[in-house]
């Protein structure tokens, strides 16, 4: 995560967010064994009143394009991945791992069938520019040197 300590530095840090200059890595465990390496696409949608988001088959209201990238890092009954957005929209990795048969160890909301009781999924590299030079921060969870 990252804060601004004046209003200027926040409204450049929003701008890297919607010009995409802002890397967002993200690691997960997952159910199952995914493919090696994905690039998916899908169409998500958002239903506010369960607070819940859907993969969707075609364009309307309030359906939104999403992203992202990922390469499996460790394989078993629980996967390791690690994922770039390149979307960031609402859920986004939860459901389009889940959607796929690879729901998030944990996330019950998403089909986790695992005794934890929290997502396992850690924003672990921010990556932009700023003021001249290339920043890079990167940290792992515990549950992810394994």
């Amino acid at each position: 995560m990252v804060y601004a300590r004046t209003k200027a530095a926040a409204a450049s840090l929003s701008r890297l967010v919607q010009t995409g200059e802002m890397v967002k890595e993200y690691i997960a465990c997952v159910h199952d064994v995914p493919p090696q390496i994905g690039d998916w696409e899908d169409l998500l949608f958002k239903d506010s009143r369960k607070n819940k988001v859907f993969v969707v088959k075609r364009e309307r209201s309030g359906v939104k394009k999403a992203r992202l990238e990922f390469t499996r890092l460790s394989e078993g009954e629980e996967s390791l991945v690690r994922i770039r957005l390149h979307t960031g929209r609402s859920h986004q990795i939860r459901v389009q791992f889940s959607s796929r048969g690879y729901p998030l160890v944990g996330d019950h909301k998403y089909g986790s069938r695992s005794p934890k009781t929290e997502p396992m999924l850690f924003c672990c590299c921010l990556t932009f520019p700023w003021q001249g030079k290339t920043l890079r921060f990167e940290l792992l969870p515990d549950w992810a040197c394994r």
